[in-house]
């Protein structure tokens, strides 16, 4: 897990600067409406989905789950004196929906009084209280949290790629700070999970250097199993580009998101 992630490093957002850049595109929404969105979707484990897996070296979770920063375990900092939480050193823990329940209930940051959570925030609890948190939490209007629990899911942060995944199965229009996004990372690159797919365009025409970019990924692959697949899709794009004009071939990051399909398909002779 990150111990520390900067505010300029671009593969990460915080929930509240996305909600602030989210609200600016979109008229009539304020940020703490967007914010009401982010929370629905901690607290319906939405994040946690299979169908918005990505798929990225280890640790994958630093990818797929929403990052929380809370009070790093003693024995990490062995010589810092014990300080309130908000002071103690901290470090970002890749979180799902109940952790961050269990966060906000350690610092009285639910919403109504302690004791309305005493169900949830007393052990033993089963399974089923834990999901009817969740679905209370879901539910229950973002202003209605106090303000310590308001800056907490604020400041959660997500990758960038994560959260287009997640925006794109909801449907919702990609702002304009997550279109073209690359992820900055050494090695495999994050990709959408997906099924492989016999035709990567379904529902529109195949655009005619797809066969040749297919053809090329698979000899490269052939030829250096080792390449990563963001590798292989910008070499085969690059030399395509050489033989069919560029409103025939796809970008590169689609090629990434089928690199799964290209390489099961069988080569045909």
């Amino acid at each position: 897990m990150p111990s520390h992630i900067s505010p300029l490093d671009g593969n990460y957002i915080s929930l509240k600067r996305a909600a602030h850049l989210i609200a600016q595109e979109q008229s009539g929404i304020e940020p703490d409406e967007i914010m009401e969105t982010f929370k629905h979707a901690l607290f319906s484990r939405e994040f946690e989905r299979q169908e918005i897996a990505i798929e990225m070296m280890p640790p994958t979770e630093d990818w797929n789950l929403p990052l929380l920063r809370i009070e790093a375990p003693p024995t990490r900092w062995p010589a810092a004196p014990r300080l309130p939480i908000d002071r103690a050193p901290q470090e970002y823990l890749a979180v799902k929906g109940p952790t961050i329940a269990d966060v906000l209930g350690e610092r009285d940051a639910l919403p109504g009084r302690p004791d309305d959570w005493s169900r949830f925030t007393t052990f033993p609890r089963d399974a089923e209280i834990v999901d009817a948190t969740l679905n209370a939490l879901a539910h229950i209007p973002y202003p209605a949290f106090p303000a310590e629990g308001r800056a907490l899911l604020g400041n959660i942060m997500l990758a960038r790629v994560k959260l287009r995944a997640w925006m794109e199965f909801k449907r919702y229009p990609i702002p304009t700070f997550l279109q073209g996004y690359t992820p900055l990372v050494h090695g495999e690159p994050p990709a959408l999970a997906e099924k492989p797919q016999a035709n990567p365009s379904r529902g529109r025409p195949r655009k005619t250097g797809w066969p040749r970019i297919e053809e090329l990924i698979r000899e490269m692959h052939a030829a250096r199993p080792e390449t990563t697949h963001m590798t292989l899709a910008i070499d085969a794009c690059k030399q395509a580009a050489a033989e069919f004009p560029s409103e025939e071939l796809p970008s590169w990051e689609t090629v990434l998101r089928h690199m799964k399909a290209i390489l099961s398909e069988p080569t045909l002779h």
